[in-house]
């Protein structure tokens, strides 16, 4: 963490403690989220070991003990709402009484299984999870994942084999991160993490060339990588389901539909629906878009395939009133939810 970080950081932690602990914040809370709901958005639930060695950026993930205080919390505060719950609520255009949520989860990781789902059930707590199919049970790593390991690997690999070291240089070179060979740290994750989260190519063609290429170098394989970072299997989805969970739609290959043909998004948008209404118990009815990578012309697919529901990543809170096709949500990670204060405010809408 910078200096300004940790300025910004301890700011935050005084703004939002001042404000809870005076009563303001609960002021703020009742008149922000008048007749609206929270839609939260989580990705990772992950112990703090766990999170010594994630590929995934800091902005997906959430402590376990971060997240039971969380649950606790929500479950004493607010209606915490089924999927089908507010989906007759939009369709029914009747607005939200009282403090109300609805907890999500993106990408389907492993660790929401092993780490929140027992919180969940422990608390009866409802939530959603978006799948994007061919993920599913496979031991592949999303692109991401995948570069970031890769390149924790190149950078050990050219320690302990100068010889390879101007070959890797020239691999990483084009894309910037044969500086990366130059970090002096013992364990360059934190740094490598940093640097691809500096660049903005997701799953776009750079990225996956550099994972074919450091792949055949390295002798990796992708399902070699990291089992921490891969996602759950069918027979997990079944027992989620079992215990509170609903499911619904994050595309086939986690492509970011704005960056791909209107083919490829269409095809996506579909296969999720068919894999998904094939494996489950009932029709799934909601969508995530991966990245939140959405527009007009993609949510006019999605309901074409479907879908009554579709969630971006803009943030914001929901009214009965809003598209049912661009509905807001508000992203929860450590950084910005640690403390009580903190996740209240973020809650709101304020921080």
């Amino acid at each position: 963490m910078t200096a300004r970080d940790r300025i910004s950081y301890a700011v935050r932690i005084v703004v939002t403690h001042g404000l809870y602990y005076t009563g303001m914040l609960h002021l703020l809370q009742r008149i922000r989220l008048r007749r609206k709901v929270v839609v939260l958005m989580y990705h990772r639930v992950l112990t703090r070991e766990q999170q010594e060695r994630t590929a995934s950026q800091g902005g997906l993930v959430v402590e376990d003990k971060t997240f039971a205080r969380q649950i606790a919390l929500l479950k004493r505060m607010f209606t915490v709402l089924t999927l089908d719950e507010f989906a007759e609520r939009l369709a029914r255009r009747e607005p939200f009484d009282g403090p109300c949520c609805l907890i999500t989860f993106d990408d389907g990781w492993i660790d929401v299984f092993e780490n929140a789902l027992p919180v969940l059930s422990a608390h009866r707590v409802p939530a959603v999870m978006f799948l994007p199919v061919n993920f599913i049970g496979q031991r592949r790593l999303f692109i991401r994942e995948a570069l970031t390991h890769l390149l924790v690997e190149a950078v050990k690999t050219s320690r302990k084999a100068p010889e390879r070291r101007e070959r890797l240089r020239t691999a990483l070179a084009a894309l910037g991160f044969d500086r990366l060979l130059e970090i002096e740290d013992e364990e360059p994750l934190a740094a490598v993490i940093q640097a691809v989260g500096a660049h903005y190519y997701a799953s776009l063609p750079a990225f996956e060339a550099l994972v074919a290429a450091l792949s055949i170098e390295l002798g990796v394989s992708e399902g070699e990588l990291s089992e921490l970072d891969t996602f759950v299997d069918w027979s997990q989805v079944e027992q989620m389901g079992r215990h509170g969970f609903s499911f619904g739609g994050h595309g086939a290959d986690h492509r970011v539909l704005t960056q791909v043909s209107a083919d490829v998004a269409r095809a996506e948008i579909e296969s999720s629906k068919t894999v998904l209404d094939s494996r489950l118990a009932t029709s799934v009815r909601a969508f995530a878009y991966p990245n939140g990578g959405w527009s007009p012309e993609i949510a006019n697919t999605v309901k074409a395939s479907g879908y009554q529901l579709a969630f971006t990543v803009d943030r914001g809170h929901v009214s009965c009133l809003d598209d049912c096709l661009a509905l807001k949500r508000i992203n929860i990670h450590e950084d910005m939810t640690r403390t009580a204060p903190m996740f209240l405010a973020r809650l709101t809408g304020i921080m």
